[in-house]
């Protein structure tokens, strides 16, 4: 105790004269807090059924990863495991994804245990519970298709002086065929000797066509002074397709090219052509608490400078604590051949803990 008092007092002026790199964290948590509790609040006529006779008078929002999400006027937000459900009866418009990747934009009313109706237009289909691997609401209301997260983590060592910040952040809009994805990533590090930042932010969006394929574009701000980029603005476009989607697995392909412009540590651009090559893999565990792990695989084959590679691996481990509240786990592991800069660094790697929020 009297330990953690001391270096407290220690560093009081010192860890305060950091406060600065907060700035950018603060301001995106305010924007998602305001967004969170300015959420349209709709009347709750939907109904789930459960096998065990259960019944829950609620609004459905969406099924992800096997989970059912709800809102109920009385018990706020709940998570249903899908394999429970008997039936739900929704008059609302959802996007419906099934296990054969084919797709119904529809309502719900009751079937038989284990099925719904599902209408479209004048249509009516029975189908399978279990052969549903995605809903996603479909509304008019722009703040109910809002969801996001923010996470945030700090950490300081006596011994090297060693100060290091990390934060993360998304806003996801979903509409009937795009989904809109507004995020950042990072990380600083400052020590008696250097100040490290690894940082990056962009806007993609997703457009979903037939038989599980898609297209994203994406336009993106990074920044690695290991690796001795300064600045890099880059503008993507790829095309994909999701061979795996169900309760607890999703694997996403994709493959395009890249544009991008480099500043390096002498503040030197260069103009470069790249391909990009990604795949992602998000699995989902029933566990208590439920565990969610993502990791993904980018690779750029330079066209520009000759035998160029560049690579980025990212693993996170995300625990849901209760209610919204996370608790986050991230590896990453970044690789550049041939740096910008003369005699960087070719590959940066670390591991971070933080503290989340998902709304």
């Amino acid at each position: 105790m009297y330990l953690i008092q001391f270096i407290l007092l220690d560093q009081k002026f010192y860890v305060c004269n950091k406060l600065y790199y907060l700035k950018p964290f603060l301001a995106t948590y305010i924007i998602i807090f305001t967004l969170s509790i300015s959420w349209v609040r709709a009347q709750k006529t939907d109904t789930v059924t459960l096998f065990n006779g259960d019944r829950i008078t609620c609004e459905i929002i969406n099924l992800s990863k096997g989970k059912l999400h709800i809102k109920t006027s009385d018990m706020s937000n709940i998570n249903i495991t899908w394999a429970k459900i008997s039936s739900i009866e929704s008059t609302h418009k959802y996007e419906i994804i099934l296990n054969d990747h084919s797709v119904y934009y529809g309502k719900f009313s009751k079937g038989i245990p284990g099925t719904s109706m599902v209408s479209f237009g004048v249509f009516q289909e029975l189908v399978s519970l279990q052969e549903i691997t995605s809903l996603v609401q479909i509304n008019s209301s722009f703040w109910k298709q809002l969801n996001g997260s923010l996470d945030a983590g700090f950490s300081y060592t006596k011994g090297n002086d060693n100060l290091q910040f990390n934060s993360s952040g998304e806003i996801k809009h979903r509409s009937e065929r795009f989904l809109n994805t507004l995020n950042y990533n990072s990380v600083i590090t400052e020590n008696s000797q250097r100040l490290s930042k690894k940082q990056d932010g962009g806007y993609s969006l997703k457009a979903f066509h037939k038989k599980s394929s898609f297209s994203i574009y994406n336009i993106v701000w990074e920044q690695n002074t290991e690796l001795g980029i300064e600045n890099r603005a880059s503008l993507n476009v790829r095309f994909g397709l999701t061979p795996i989607d169900n309760s607890s697995n999703l694997l996403d392909i994709s493959a395009g090219l890249l544009l991008n412009r480099e500043f390096d540590s002498e503040q030197n651009a260069t103009n470069n052509t790249e391909g990009i090559i990604n795949i992602t893999y998000d699995f989902f565990l029933f566990t208590k608490p439920d565990i969610d792990l993502t990791t993904s695989l980018i690779v750029y084959p330079s066209f520009t400078v000759k035998n160029r590679l560049r690579s980025e691996y990212n693993f996170r481990v995300r625990w849901k604590v209760f209610h919204n509240f996370t608790l986050n786990f991230k590896y990453y592991f970044t690789y550049d051949n041939k740096p910008p800069t003369e005699g960087a660094l070719t590959f940066d790697y670390g591991v971070n803990t933080s503290i989340g929020y998902s709304f």
